[in-house]
């Protein structure tokens, strides 16, 4: 008897499923099986990470994307405090942003105008994650 007992059927676009089933094969060689793991690995990475806005922070992301032109001509280089849906303030620096009104918003978007996010690179190092506690 197999550990893959029940089945879970689907439908995905054409291209995401022959996009899903090449890096399935890279990675868990051309074998039968290597659907399943990439699948299940998928899976549980979904359910780890799931994650649904509130209100607060969807209303704070789209003001965010709607002014980002209008913070970029007017604040270059200031660091920015949108809550509420709305522009806050500006600052020099990031400790003078950090102390606006701290405690009265459950979300915030803090960042410096102009400054791109640092590209992640993987380095593909991996590392065994062993239970605290456990033997």
């Amino acid at each position: 008897m197999s550990k893959y007992d029940d089945m879970i059927k689907g439908s995905l676009p054409k291209e995401l499923e022959e996009m899903f089933r090449k890096k399935a094969m890279e990675k868990y060689g051309y074998s039968k099986g290597a659907i399943s793991k990439a699948l299940e690995a998928a899976i549980k990475l979904w359910l780890r990470y799931d994650y649904e806005l509130t209100d607060e922070e969807e209303s704070n992301n789209k003001a965010f994307e709607s002014m980002i032109n209008e913070l970029e001509a007017k604040y270059q280089g200031m660091y920015v405090v949108i809550a509420n849906g709305k522009f806050i303030s500006a600052h020099k620096s990031l400790d003078e942003a950090l102390k606006v009104e701290k405690g009265k918003y459950k979300h915030r978007i803090i960042f410096k105008v102009g400054e791109k996010p640092v590209k992640k690179v993987r380095l593909g190092w991996r590392v065994a994650v062993k239970p605290a506690g456990r033997t």
